[in-house]
């Protein structure tokens, strides 16, 4: 039971540490929304994730005929949805921001895990207009301030 404990209080402690540098590098404006967001969410499957190893060591098959494979497959697809769902609200702010500024441009955003499993933004894809690129300075500030990569992790296709 101690040995739960430590990894409950390790795991919490890795998702706080990682949610406030996240939120330390967006700073103000939608996109820290949706980094709490992320950190919540962060922090829940930090809590339960162990607590879960737990209801699977007593046996390999769960009451009601849920074997341990198919928890595996639910948590999956649980955090495939949760990425899917948080790149969706990232790229909706960058392009909210964008046009805010008066560009006309789409963004895609592609969420990754880290070595850690930590959930961190993979690749952002803009795609922009001719009217845009005599402002693609601005527009690639704009991106990279909202939603903190590097251009390594940029893709800039203009349409």
């Amino acid at each position: 039971m101690s040995e739960l404990f430590h990894t409950i209080l390790l795991r919490v402690t890795l998702a706080g540490i990682a949610s406030a540098v996240a939120l330390r590098v967006v700073g103000e404006g939608a996109l820290r929304e949706i980094v709490k967001l992320a950190a919540g969410l962060l922090m829940l499957l930090a809590l339960l994730q162990p607590l879960a190893g737990l209801r699977l060591s007593v046996g390999a098959r769960l009451p009601g005929g849920i074997s341990a494979e198919d928890v595996a497959a639910i948590e999956q697809q649980n955090a495939q949805t949760a990425m899917s769902t948080i790149a969706a609200s990232i790229a909706d702010a960058l392009e909210d921001s964008a046009t805010a500024a008066g560009f006309a441009c789409t963004v895609h955003v592609e969420m990754t895990t880290d070595e850690d499993g930590i959930l961190q933004v993979g690749l952002v894809t803009v795609r922009y207009t001719s009217a845009d690129a005599k402002r693609l300075d601005e527009l690639k500030a704009l991106i990279t301030d909202g939603c903190g990569v590097g251009e390594d992790r940029q893709e800039w296709i203009l349409q």
